[in-house]
């Protein structure tokens, strides 16, 4: 019988935060999360200004990477300094990769993988969008 380690527990405890049209699932311990956008055909411009200035999800996406940032939350960027893409859901929606400073120090590999693993299922990552890459589009 395997003893329960308090410093290792064998579940994720995923946060979710809600904003207008996003919605960011995180794991503090690991340091890991997403950002999940809308679909962006229904996204609307600024009925305000005459140019359409910044549309409602340009908007809500600043807002979510402010909240998020007070709380230590970052967009991981990659080598060309765009978002890491983590893939798409099984709704089209394309989640971001975020990061901030672990809350249980350094986390394992199998830690890691296990966070990953919820953070797919509550964000409803389609597994399939793990092997894109962000040059490629959805076509499908």
């Amino acid at each position: 019988m395997k003893h329960f380690d308090p410093d290792h527990p064998a579940f994720v405890d995923v946060t979710v935060v809600e904003f207008a049209a996003h919605t960011a699932y995180l794991d503090p311990r690991t340091g890991t999360g997403y950002l999940i956008t809308p679909r962006p055909e229904s996204d609307v411009a600024d009925p305000l200004t005459e140019s359409g200035g910044q549309s409602l999800y340009d908007a809500d996406r600043q807002a979510a990477f402010d909240h998020l940032a007070i709380e230590g939350w970052e967009p991981l960027l990659d080598e060309h300094g765009d978002i890491e893409r983590a893939g798409w859901t099984t709704d089209d929606r394309l989640g971001l990769c975020l990061y901030c400073v672990p809350t249980a120090g350094e986390p394992s590999l199998e830690a890691l993988s296990r966070a990953l693993m919820a953070l797919d299922i509550a964000a409803h990552l389609s597994t399939r969008s793990r092997h894109e890459t962000n040059d490629q589009s959805r076509t499908d």
